[in-house]
């Protein structure tokens, strides 16, 4: 499993950031105790940024780490993160050192901790300046609940440079990493749901209108998929009012060759039948956990929403990224049997079924109408999952655990 490198370049000054050719150095020095270096290459969308964002937002705010993050795309992150500057070089985002990940890499220090995003493979001249400054290193993986990555997880792998690489797998399941999780987020849940000013307040900043108290809410929120048109007629004809959310992306574009709204924009409102349906602007990051708590089903894509609709403690339908050998497949079906295991064979088998059926791109009527029927029990289990989770593992608090052994080690 271990991505092999070879470092070519020489090492590079021990002190500051500087840009190519420039000859000015950008930044303090970074070879200080407990640096963390994040590389994320935006790959899926928001998944990969969304992802690294997070991790770094907890290191800093809850781990006291001094993080500089490298990212190629700067656009995708100012979406999630409005204060972001797409054209700067490096800036500063709530203590955070935001620095563009470009093909002629810059002269950098590498950092005592250093995180490796979902296989993006670090530069060569980074790779070739680590020995003597870095002490961990984290190939920091996707989420997958398959059986193989307990086995894996917390491996070191050993590279050319004299470095190891740890192998890191966000998981639900034991022996695996967790997901990230930030200390106060069920309280601030729970705080949402139960206190009808918060929500109202934060509807009106939002321009979000609440779903009424007899209506069933549901997000949509995906890549483009040919069963959104059986799934919106579902909708418009059900028995039950019916408020749904359609956030700005790849799944407004499904929507408007399904509803024949070519027009359809973000504020736009449509009623069809018994259905409600909201277009949503674009929210940053914090307001999309949210908008998750206020639906009770969460129709989800890739790695980051995945993880905050389980912290939602609502249902969920995961729409996996497709891969081109087909072996997404497997990973959503480790993903439906560990996570559904608590529910009764009937309710396990609709809900494994509509996931499916999602990501083969098809509806079924009777196979949603089982979901719904089972709701009751889908609640239940998914609120359990959520609490029994969060008394496990969290992966920030594992990766900062890990890496403080490795350093302790290193000194003796």
């Amino acid at each position: 499993m271990a991505r092999q490198f070879v470092a070519n370049h020489k090492p590079i000054e021990p002190h500051g950031l500087l840009i190519a050719g420039s000859g000015t150095a950008l930044t303090a020095p970074i070879d200080t105790p407990q640096t963390w270096d994040i590389f994320c290459r935006v790959i899926d969308n928001f998944g990969d940024i969304g992802v690294t964002w997070r991790l770094a937002r907890l290191l800093t705010d809850e781990h006291g780490k001094a993080v500089r993050l490298w990212v190629d795309d700067l656009s995708a992150l100012s979406r999630l993160m409005p204060a972001t500057d797409v054209a700067a070089e490096i800036q500063k985002i709530h203590d955070i050192e935001v620095c563009r990940w470009s093909t002629d890499f810059p002269d950098a220090t590498p950092a005592t901790v250093v995180i490796e995003a979902f296989g993006c493979t670090l530069p060569d001249r980074y790779i070739a300046a680590m020995p003597g400054h870095c002490q961990v290193w984290f190939n920091f993986e996707y989420f997958t609940a398959e059986a193989w990555a307990v086995g894996c997880h917390g491996l070191p792998s050993p590279q050319p440079n004299g470095v190891a690489k740890i192998f890191a797998f966000p998981g639900i399941q034991p022996g695996t990493g967790g997901l990230l999780r930030e200390a106060a987020l069920l309280t601030d849940r729970q705080k949402f749901l139960q206190q009808p000013d918060v929500r109202l307040t934060w509807a009106a900043r939002w321009h979000i209108p609440l779903p009424s108290d007899h209506s069933l809410a549901i997000l949509l929120f995906g890549y483009e998929n040919a069963a959104l048109s059986g799934l919106l007629n579902a909708l418009i004809t059900s028995p039950t009012a019916i408020t749904a959310y359609l956030p700005e992306g790849r799944l407004l574009n499904a929507a408007r060759t399904a509803l024949k709204t070519p027009d359809l924009a973000p504020g736009a409102v449509l009623h069809q039948g018994a259905l409600t349906l909201h277009v949503l602007a674009f929210l940053p990051q914090v307001e999309f956990d949210r908008l998750l708590w206020l639906c009770d089903i969460n129709f989800v894509r890739g790695e980051d929403s995945l993880s905050r609709a389980v912290w939602a403690g609502k249902t969920l339908i995961w729409q996996i990224y497709p891969t081109g050998d087909n072996a997404h497949w497997a990973k959503l079906d480790a993903l439906l049997a560990e996570y559904g295991r608590t529910l009764e064979p009937s309710a396990l088998q609709a809900w494994q079924q509509l996931n499916r059926d999602w990501n083969a791109q098809i509806f079924i009527p009777a196979h949603w109408d089982a979901v719904i029927a089972a709701l009751p029990e889908l609640r239940a289990q998914a609120e359990q999952q959520m609490r029994h989770l969060s008394e496990g593992e969290e992966l920030a608090q594992w990766l900062v655990k890990t890496a403080n052994q490795r350093l302790q080690c290193a000194t003796i």
